[in-house]
C-alpha cells in the first residue's frame, strides 16, 4: 500500500458511491495483517484514508468508527492520528468525549503547529467557535515562539513556520469574523495577509 495508490484512488472517487467503494477497499485492507504498506505508510494512516473516504461518502458514523480503529493500530497518521478521532467524535454529537480527548492532547502541547489547526477548523466545523478559537489562538502562540528563538532553523524551515503562522491567524479570523466579533490586532494582521493574496493574484493576472 503506497501513498500514490491511497491519493490517486480517493481522488477518482468524485461521487459518493465510488469514495464508499473506495473506504471499504482501505477499511479491509487496513484490518488484514497480510497487507504490504510502503515505508511511509502505517496501518493507523490507512484506517484514516479510509475514515475520510467515508466522509466523502456522507457516511460520519463510518468515518468515526475508522478513525476510531486508527487509535489501536501500529503507526499514527499526520499530524496525530488522535485528532482524526476528534473530528468524528465532534461530527457524530460525542462532544463530551471529544473536548476529554481534546484537553488530553492539549495537555502534550503538541509540537506539530498542524494539529492546532485541524482542531481549529474541526471545532469550527462543529459550530464551536469558542474551542476553535482557542486551539488556533494556542498555535499562533506556539509558532510565534518557534519564529522568534530562529536560531536554529535554516532559511526554508523559517518560511514554512511563517506560513503556518499565517494559516493559523487565517483560521482564527474565519471563525471570530463569522461570530461577530470586533477586529482584534491579529484580525488586522489576518486582513493585511489577504490584502496581501488579493494584490499578488491581481499581478498574477496582469502577466
Amino acid at each position: 500500500m503506497t501513498w500514490d495508490y491511497i491519493d490517486e484512488s480517493s481522488f477518482k472517487a468524485d461521487d459518493p458511491e465510488k469514495a464508499l467503494a473506495v473506504a471499504e477497499e482501505f477499511l479491509a485492507a487496513a484490518r488484514d495483517p497480510e497487507t504490504f504498506y510502503d515505508d511511509d505508510v502505517t496501518p493507523a494512516a490507512l484506517f484514516i484514508a479510509a475514515s475520510e473516504s467515508f466522509y466523502d461518502a456522507l457516511l460520519p458514523l463510518r468515518a468515526y468508527e475508522a478513525a476510531r480503529e486508527a487509535q489501536d493500530a501500529p503507526g499514527d497518521a499526520a499530524p496525530d492520528k488522535r485528532v482524526y478521532l476528534i473530528e468524528g467524535l465532534l461530527r457524530t454529537g460525542q462532544e463530551a468525549e471529544a473536548n476529554e480527548l481534546a484537553k488530553a492532547l492539549r495537555a502534550e502541547k503538541p509540537e506539530d503547529p498542524m494539529v492546532y489547526s485541524f482542531l481549529g477548523d474541526s471545532y469550527d466545523a462543529a459550530g464551536d467557535a469558542h474551542n476553535a478559537e482557542r486551539w488556533f489562538d494556542m498555535g499562533i502562540e506556539m509558532v510565534t515562539k518557534v519564529i522568534n528563538d530562529a536560531d536554529d532553523l535554516d532559511r526554508d524551515e523559517l518560511a514554512d513556520a511563517m506560513e503556518t503562522r499565517e494559516l493559523l491567524i487565517l483560521g482564527r479570523h474565519a471563525v471570530r469574523h463569522a461570530a461577530g466579533h470586533q477586529p482584534d490586532d491579529l484580525d488586522e494582521e489576518a486582513l493585511e495577509i489577504l490584502e496581501e493574496y488579493d494584490e499578488a493574484d491581481e499581478d498574477d493576472d496582469e502577466k
